[in-house]
C-alpha cells in the first residue's frame, strides 16, 4: 500500500500540471478573442471604408469653394447663391478652367 504523504504528493502535483494547463488554456482563449474582435472591426471598417471611400472624392482634388466665404460648396447642383454665405456666383466672372 502506498502512503498517504505520497499520494497528497501525487495529488498536488496533479493539481499543479491540470492548473498549468487550465491557465494556458485561457491564455489561448483571451488570445483567441481578441484575434476574432480585431477580424470582426476589420471587416466591419472595410464594408464601411469601402463603401464611403469610392463615394469620397480623390483626396488631392480641390472641392469648388465659394468666393465670398471660401467654404467648400457642398456636393450636387449649384444654385445661383452659396449655401452658407448667401454670396450670389454672378457677381464675379468665372476662371478659365476651373467651375
Amino acid at each position: 500500500m502506498r502512503s498517504p504523504a505520497r499520494r497528497q504528493s501525487a495529488d498536488a502535483e496533479i493539481h499543479a500540471r491540470l492548473s498549468a494547463r487550465i491557465e494556458a488554456l485561457e491564455d489561448r482563449v483571451r488570445q483567441l478573442e481578441l484575434h476574432v474582435r480585431r477580424a470582426a472591426t476589420a471587416a466591419v471598417r472595410a464594408r464601411s471604408g469601402g463603401a464611403s471611400a469610392s463615394k469620397r472624392e480623390a483626396p488631392g482634388k480641390p472641392r469648388p469653394r465659394c468666393p465670398g466665404c471660401t467654404l467648400e460648396l457642398p456636393r450636387g447642383r449649384r444654385g445661383d447663391t452659396c449655401v452658407w454665405c448667401g454670396f450670389h456666383f454672378a457677381a464675379v466672372r468665372r476662371r478659365a478652367g476651373k467651375e
